[in-house]
């Protein structure tokens, strides 16, 4: 822990005490703000540190009306509909919305529910699937889980059509207990084949889901040793209720949260804190981000940067506008084609995020920070030189920086504050949140 002790995991989860644990600084408030939001702007810091650290990730996670800015723009890019149209709707709104750290969760479980336009061909219809992220992301688990299952792109992109009576296709089922309830090793085959009985008739028609009676297969089905006529119903109610799923879940956000190894104690421990929010994402998210794990030092900069945190992150941080248009591209460049992850598991995180090219993608991206050229993005240098290098360095990295790469990077630079910002956010130490 920050203080060197060895806590038991449980503990671990306990609320952090500034003081005993540790100090409430400008350090830690920065720390929640690239975690659970993209960046760490100097007015939101400033916000955090102010609330301390039981308040802080409520403010971040309470609920916000959109505003006319995001409004008109989803409306106009709903109205050309493609895919490059919905993904600047929401690169604009990691942008430039006041919501990010909801932007940031919905980016999880666009992750965790894997569903790619390359095979839905309706952007419109992952745009409805990304707002329902938005809307339920830090509700009931339950509740998120029973949308997403009657959701058309997910039944597309799973091909629920062709789950039918007498010939039942297992791809939802599979994944529904594989990736998105329990993990592997949780059910057995037979489970599955069961299951995709249960969910025959749920199908898609006229762009809504629709249940399909005449597809439905009303036979005597068994899951989890229990037999009856199980409907698609039963088996969510029945994966969702498995203590399984509740270290399933509450493990996979904590990697993405967090980040720490995670023992099998402290699994159980995740576990316990999960069940004690009722399933309840939102409470379970702020207990996890103002826990003595959180801001312990192993956890501090231990997650490599998603392309959105590094590109959204660097603009939030530095309080520069781009245009929205280009920042799907660059992400993408990088790795994460926004609304096309790569497979049903989703994208290859942690150090899978750099390659030789994507690392060439962020070089790029960071050069382009400072070129003046038309399309680069617009940073409000004199505000930043106005403010100081002193001030430049706490924005990127304020807890610290050793002397001696401090030293290299503004000899380099030779006081030009463009090359400057380009040398920091090229740093290995950068690449991490």
């Amino acid at each position: 822990m920050t203080r060197g002790k060895l806590l038991p995991p449980g503990q671990r989860l306990e609320p952090y005490v500034p003081g005993e644990d540790g100090p409430w600084d400008y350090p830690a408030a920065a720390h929640l703000a690239r975690r659970a939001a993209f960046g760490a702007p100097k007015e939101l810091v400033n916000k955090l540190l102010e609330l301390g650290p039981h308040r802080a990730p409520a403010f971040l996670l309470r609920g916000r009306d959109e505003t006319p800015e995001m409004k008109a723009v989803a409306d106009s890019r709903r109205r050309i509909g493609n895919t490059e149209a919905i993904q600047t709707w929401w690169a604009h709104r990691m942008l430039r919305g006041n919501h990010p750290a909801m932007d940031k969760l919905a980016l999880f479980w666009h992750d965790h529910f894997a569903t790619s336009d390359t095979k839905v061909r309706d952007s419109r219809l992952m745009m409805d699937q990304v707002r329902l992220f938005l809307r339920e992301g830090t509700g009931h688990f339950h509740a998120l889980a029973q949308s997403i299952a009657k959701d058309p792109a997910m039944i597309i992109w799973l091909d629920g059509n062709s789950n039918r009576r007498g010939k039942p296709n297992e791809n939802f089922a599979r994944e529904l207990m594989e990736l998105f309830t329990l993990g592997v090793g949780n059910y057995t085959e037979e489970d599955i084949k069961e299951a995709a009985r249960a969910f025959t008739g749920w199908h898609v028609k006229n762009r809504k889901f629709w249940f399909n009676k005449r597809a439905h297969d009303t036979g005597a089905k068994t899951l989890f040793g229990f037999t009856g006529n199980l409907d698609g119903d039963y088996v969510l109610r029945a994966c969702l209720e498995k203590r399984a799923g509740a270290e399933f879940i509450a493990g996979k956000l904590f990697d993405y949260y967090v980040g720490t190894p995670v023992s099998p104690e402290l699994r159980k421990s995740l576990a316990e804190l999960y069940l004690a929010s009722f399933h309840n994402i939102g409470p379970f998210l702020e207990k996890l981000l103002s826990s003595r794990e959180f801001y312990s030092a192993p956890a501090r900069r231990a997650i490599m940067s998603s392309p959105a945190d590094f590109t959204i992150g660097t603009l939030r941080t530095l309080g520069a506008t781009a245009g929205s248009d280009r920042l799907p591209a660059e992400m993408s460049r990088m790795g994460m084609d926004l609304l096309r992850p790569p497979s049903v598991k989703g994208w290859q995180k942690g150090k899978s995020w750099l390659n030789s090219n994507t690392l060439l993608s962020r070089y790029r991206f960071a050069s382009m920070l400072g070129s003046g050229t038309e399309n680069a993005p617009r940073v409000p240098w004199d505000k930043i030189e106005k403010e100081g290098v002193d001030e430049l360095f706490k924005l990127f990295f304020p807890e610290g920086l050793a002397g001696r790469i401090r030293k290299t990077i503004t000899d380099e630079a030779g006081g030009d504050l463009k090359l400057l910002v380009t040398a920091l956010v090229e740093l290995p130490e950068y690449q991490y949140i």
